[in-house]
């Protein structure tokens, strides 16, 4: 989570303080981010409220599906200041797929909670 924000952060910088454009970055870094860090941000809480070290593999999809269903969906049905892309989906779920291999590969090397802000 922490990595994701890190340049989520730094994108947003580059993208709005320094007006630098990566077309690439600008169209899909956010959203391939977005879900590594709500999943983290989960994660952490499931942590704090009910001592869960990592999310099921059918969390991660369920609530990626949800998500993209609603920001690529729902969302440009009902407001004409969104716009679907089926290539956010794919980053969507891309990053979903990265926080999971994250997450199983932190829990294999045995890094518990202690370790929750390296996300």
């Amino acid at each position: 989570m922490v990595p994701s924000l890190l340049l989520f952060l730094a994108h947003q910088f580059t993208q709005k303080v320094l007006g630098l454009s990566i077309p690439w970055a600008d169209n899909y870094l956010d959203t391939l981010l977005c879900m590594p860090i709500l999943l983290g941000g989960y994660r952490l809480e499931q942590r704090w409220l009910l001592g869960r070290q990592r999310l099921s593999f059918l969390e991660v999809v369920a609530i990626t599906a949800v998500l993209a269903f609603v920001f690529e969906y729902l969302f440009p049905r009902f407001s004409s200041g969104f716009t679907a892309d089926w290539w956010d989906v794919a980053a969507y779920f891309a990053g979903a797929l990265g926080f999971y291999w994250w997450q199983e590969r932190r829990n294999a090397e045995g890094k518990g909670w202690f370790h929750w802000f390296a996300v």
